[in-house]
């Protein structure tokens, strides 16, 4: 158990030897000097694993987010894909106020369709992430060493962006 990635990770930067990054991929060591760089700024948070995807013929940089149990959409990325006003309430007619729950979103992760619902969430960044009970239902694995995300077949591999990669870029 101490030998996961994220616990080897977590225990380097408390370490904080940096020799031990020797030998290690360069996804990890980004991770590891993105975790040490945050630390010190006051910047608003990125998410270091993104990759893109479309909805609704729109590209979309999704954020993989093993630490929020349901996806989540912000509120600029349901105005941009047009679904601020198409949302139902559970009787069967428009909600009223701001909309809370996006259902049946159909998300193109590489050459496949995948339906799921999403919270919608008052932050910008990320615009949308994948939280965990989708990376279960998709058998998600995240490949640190090759950097994608793996999707159970027949769904493609997913590349991880840049990190701090800037929207349009």
């Amino acid at each position: 158990r101490s030998q996961q990635p994220h616990s080897v990770i977590q225990r380097r930067l408390v370490e904080g030897n940096q020799s031990q990054l020797q030998g290690e991929s360069p996804l990890v060591q980004a991770l590891i000097h993105g975790q040490e760089s945050r630390r010190k700024t006051s910047k608003t948070e990125i998410p270091a694993l993104l990759v893109n995807c479309k909805c609704r013929d729109q590209e979309l940089r999704v954020a993989v987010d093993t630490g929020t149990h349901h996806n989540q959409i912000s509120t600029g990325c349901l105005s941009r894909l047009g679904l601020g006003k198409v949302l139902k309430a559970p009787g069967g007619g428009l909600a009223p106020g701001p909309p809370t729950q996006v259902e049946q979103l159909e998300l193109q992760l590489g050459q496949e369709t995948v339906a799921c619902s999403a919270q919608v969430v008052d932050v910008e960044s990320p615009e949308f992430c994948l939280g965990l009970q989708t990376l279960l239902s998709l058998k998600c694995c995240i490949d640190l060493e090759r950097g994608v995300l793996r999707l159970r077949a027949p769904f493609p591999e997913l590349p991880f962006l840049p990190l701090y990669q800037e929207p349009g870029q």
